[in-house]
């Protein structure tokens, strides 16, 4: 390891040198409030003459990689890449300013010095080389004949712009003395005598704030050859991380996601901190044949990941809904246990009408317990090991024996029990996601067509007619017809006191919005 102190200017101005961004790092995602701050360093730095520099951190890098292009030397960065990335945007920026004000001797400079290698071939011109989803919107941003047209979502895009907005006659010059003074600690790796990973680590640790998933995908791939690297990464990785994520949001959970994989491997739930850990002690040797084949199952399940964070993507409508009503409750949990069950449904052990059937069962046993209040911090380990309690002859019914079976706070309420909580239950006040549950089964329950009961036009409706017809004095027993509001013929209504035992949750059920509670 070789560390110096370095100009920021110097060394991106070093001749037939490029700056590779590996597949295993994370996206540039420097939102506009650091390069807002960056931007205020370089004005203050600049316009002092009592500054001689400015320190930014530092930039790690293996300078001995064994693939180059062209002639060129290509150092791979191990740590650094927002800072790098979002600097060369800036040079980009004072390009196209230059450009545009007709200083074309200085843009000249600017590009052949800070952006690009002059001889290189056109393919490998560009000093920086991001990972394929920014290299488009790079070479756009370029090219100061062509408007920023790139389709789709890219933070090089967004904070070029935030740059090109800032840039003016004002302040151009300003702003490249003041990139003049930036400093930055320069560490180069020789990846004969250094381990780039324990290094790499050692950085997250004192700072670095990576998701377990990013520490896991660097694991695997940083100790490939690069043209591994980019195999392994398009074969595996790249899918995971498709798959493993919210649609509704936008939201990566591949962390959760290899939680859960290791869940069902080692009947062992790791701390959300601690997968990255837990991942290594599984397979403590990178690049191993036992980690090779762990990523082709990994890949696997994720595609039966995505359809438990998504359940649009089921194309069997039946399991799509009953996927649907498990992520309405937040079964979580129960995961570790549904992606085996869902790669057998896949695989024809078991038929849909049972699958869906194992899904209603579980919806079933997490809503009553939500019900009666019982605690949840069970669940987690029920369903840890209860795929182990399959047995494929009897598929449903061991499930069911299994779940049946439990005891104490971990059981299965049944009817009665769950019936007596109810008459006395304020269900408008409990957690959303058991409320919108309960009210989407009241609401579909043989409806031909599905109401969704999440939009904004659908309210908490009167349950009890205010003119209930002669078919409900049937249907219930005279003391419960009229503890909900049914109206009795005179000879034989009850005491007021028996009319006055109306629960809450009675109250709640009739509530419209922006109504008070109505007795019928």
């Amino acid at each position: 390891m070789k560390a110096a102190e370095t100009k920021v200017d110097r060394f991106l101005a070093s001749n037939e040198t490029s700056f590779a961004i590996p597949v295993y790092q994370r996206n540039y995602d420097w939102a506009k409030a650091q390069c807002a701050q960056l931007f205020k360093d370089i004005l203050e730095v600049g316009n002092s003459d009592d500054l001689s520099g400015h320190f930014i951190g530092s930039v790690v890098y293996v300078h001995d990689d064994v693939y180059t292009v062209a002639g060129l030397r290509e150092f791979t960065i191990i740590d650094g890449q927002q800072r790098l990335t979002t600097l060369t945007l800036i040079y980009i920026a004072i390009f196209r300013y230059l450009v545009d004000a007709g200083e074309n001797r200085e843009a000249q400079r600017v590009y052949k010095t800070f952006l690009i290698n002059e001889f290189a071939e056109d393919s490998e011109k560009l000093k920086l080389k991001p990972t394929d989803n920014n290299k488009a919107a790079l070479a756009q941003l370029m090219d100061p004949l062509e408007a920023v047209k790139i389709s789709g979502y890219s933070r090089l895009v967004e904070n070029f712009r935030f740059f090109q907005s800032r840039i003016d006659a004002s302040n151009v010059a300003i702003v490249q003395k003041g990139l003049s003074k930036l400093i930055f600690v320069d560490i180069a790796l020789d990846r004969q005598k250094d381990n780039p990973q324990r290094i790499f680590e050692s950085l997250n640790s004192t700072g670095l704030e990576l998701a377990q998933a990013d520490l896991i995908r660097n694991y695997i791939l940083m100790g490939l050859p690069r043209k591994e690297q980019e195999q392994v990464f398009r074969k595996f990785w790249e899918p995971i991380e498709r798959n493993a994520r919210n649609l509704d949001v936008n939201e990566s959970r591949v962390s959760d996601f290899i939680r859960d994989y290791l869940t069902l491997k080692q009947k062992e739930i790791p701390n959300k901190g601690a997968v990255y850990a837990k991942f290594k002690e599984r397979f403590p040797t990178p690049n191993s044949p036992e980690l090779m084949d762990a990523l082709v199952e990994i890949r696997d399940l994720s595609n039966v990941y995505a359809r438990l964070l998504n359940p649009d993507l089921e194309t069997d409508t039946v399991i799509a809904r009953e996927l649907g009503y498990i992520r309405t409750l937040e079964i979580n949990v129960s995961y570790p246990f549904l992606m085996p069950v869902y790669r057998d449904f896949q695989a024809g052990v078991i038929s849909q009408d049972d699958y869906a059937e194992v899904l209603r069962l579980l919806q079933s046993y997490v809503w009553r317990r939500a019900i009666l209040g019982l605690p949840t911090n069970a669940l987690n380990k029920i369903f840890m090991g209860l795929y182990d309690r399959v047995d494929p002859e009897e598929y449903l019914k061991s499930i069911q024996r299994a779940l049946m079976q439990r005891g104490g706070t971990q059981r299965f309420p049944r009817d009665p029990e769950v019936l007596a909580v109810l008459k006395e239950k304020d269900m408008y006040s409990v957690k959303g996601r058991t409320r919108t549950y309960f009210f989407d089964r009241l609401e579909n329950h043989n409806n031909r067509e599905t109401v969704d009961v999440t939009v904004p036009e659908i309210t908490v409706e009167h349950i009890f007619p205010q003119n209930p017809d002669p078919e409900w004095r049937n249907i219930l027993d005279e003391d419960d017809y009229a503890a909900i509001g049914g109206a009795l013929p005179q000879h034989d209504r009850q005491p007021d006191a028996v009319r006055q035992q109306r629960s809450t949750w009675q109250q709640d059920i009739h509530r419209k919005a922006g109504d008070e509670p109505r007795w019928w």
